[in-house]
């Protein structure tokens, strides 16, 4: 009898969590500038100050497998907002605005009767506007500072969607940007710097930024709360790529296109969730609309994920994809990532790795570099500094985060780099992706040793 109703209650708790509120649902989308998806509590870092993520890790449900299609901040918010792969929205490189004729997902919202604002850093250039009922840009030092009068300002009788960007923890850090700052004692160096001082105290300093972000984050569910409409609003934190640190921001590896992915909506997603299915932040537009109830256009080229709030262990796509264009220097890399591996092909391995220009001008660079000058930097962080580089890397990615080890020659693993290589193609051919030349690439826009700006 105990077992009929556990059942039961079992069958009424799906009931309340599918069913629909008669008051349409809002969303909320913070984007960080530049961080890890490491790099809070909700994704087990012990020590960095994200309180407020971590409450919504509680409260939702967290993504282990969520990607980026990109780690270049314009090309991914251009992707994001657009529902469509980097070189499929004419904006694919650092800096280039969204060109007229592409359609951001809030224009089938307005459509609807929802309000739309976007507040904090824009970077989609000037055309994509008007697709918005309201920008704020700027805020403070960390962008959050619109947040929170956006969502009182609100018109209250209309449903909402907010793009709350920050220029957290973009470069360059200053001291003072939290009331309790890290230090570099509280610092987890991950295995792809040296572990020095100088690289301690950089890192602690982008800790610092990552937790003002945080308190933005705080300031809005307070808001939220105190108007009662917290429950009925979809929040989603993510990230624009990787750290701004080597080896991370621009590249298509783990450390660049990861991202946090964290959900708290009620109505749709249980508390405390984790989720292991594969998902791509090119899904994000496809599950608002899904979720507002709006026809999804065909012009979106990702899948709703909304299966997957209501169950995490269903699975919606097979493989995510990531391209590195140019963003401050010439590239052409295109990534797959599978529930177990990550494949990369490189179209131009003569060049370099270099990390964007910020990145190149940081303590923890100039500290590889020196290290590398006296033959003391570790034999696997060299390749940073190599060419040619390989032009097929393969990482099991998920006991090899850093993807330090490329599998690449490893025979027994042949037919998945084959098998993932075949699908690279195919993604390719479907969204109309063709490496045009490296001639045709988009030159340095800045010195690969000093960061400086070329005349």
């Amino acid at each position: 009898m105990a077992g009929r109703w556990f059942f039961v209650l079992l069958f009424v708790a799906g009931l309340a969590r599918t069913s629909t509120s008669q008051e349409p649902p809002n969303f909320i989308v913070f984007v960080a500038d530049d961080m890890a998806w490491e790099d809070c509590g909700a994704y087990g870092h012990p020590n960095i100050q994200t309180p407020h993520m971590d409450r919504l890790a509680r409260e939702g449900m967290k993504f282990d497998a969520a990607f980026l299609t990109c780690s270049s901040c314009s090309p991914s918010r251009c992707s994001i907002l657009t529902g469509r792969y980097p070189h499929a929205t004419g904006a694919s490189e650092l800096h280039q605005p969204l060109p007229q004729d592409q359609a951001l997902f809030t224009e089938p919202l307005n459509q609807a009767g929802y309000f739309t604002a976007a507040a904090g850093k824009w970077h989609l250039g000037p055309h994509a506007k008007s697709q918005f009922d309201l920008i704020k840009g700027g805020g403070g030092p960390g962008g959050e500072g619109h947040w929170v009068n956006v969502i009182q300002e609100r018109p209250k009788n209309q449903p909402f969607f907010c793009w709350f960007a920050s220029t957290d923890p973009h470069r360059n850090y200053q001291e003072g940007a939290i009331p309790k700052p890290h230090r570099p004692s509280e610092v987890i160096v991950p295995p792809i710097f040296p572990d020095t001082p100088d690289v301690r105290k950089d890192i602690a300093l982008y800790y610092d930024e990552v937790s003002r972000f945080d308190a933005g984050i705080g300031s809005v569910i307070q808001e939220l709360e105190r108007q009662e409409v917290l429950d009925n609003t979809f929040l989603l934190v993510i990230t624009d790529n990787g750290r701004p640190f080597p080896r991370c921001k621009t590249r298509v590896n783990i450390d660049g296109v990861k991202t946090p992915f964290i959900v708290r909506f009620p109505s749709q997603v249980e508390q405390g969730v984790t989720s292991d299915s594969l998902v791509s932040t090119v899904d994000i537009g496809p599950t608002i609309l899904d979720l507002a109830g709006v026809r999804i256009p065909d012009s979106l080229q990702g899948v709703s994920l909304k299966p997957v709030l209501l169950d995490p262990e269903t699975e919606v796509r097979k493989y995510a994809f990531a391209e590195h264009n140019w963003h401050d220097y010439r590239a052409y890399e295109r990534a797959i990532i599978s529930p177990d591996y990550l494949l990369i092909k490189n179209w131009a391995p003569e060049l370099q790795g270099t990390p964007p220009a910020d990145a190149v001008r940081s303590p923890t660079y100039r500290e590889m570099n020196r290290l590398l000058e006296a033959n003391q930097l570790d034999e696997k962080l060299v390749s940073l500094f190599s060419t040619p580089r390989p032009e097929i890397e393969l990482y099991a990615w998920r006991e090899d985060l850093n993807c330090l080890d490329n599998l690449n020659r490893d025979e027994n693993r042949r037919a998945v780099t084959e098998k993932l290589l075949g699908e690279l193609s195919l993604w390719q051919s479907k969204t109309a992706d063709s490496f045009p030349g490296v001639d045709q690439l988009t030159p340095d826009g800045f010195d690969r040793v000093t960061g400086e700006r070329l005349k």
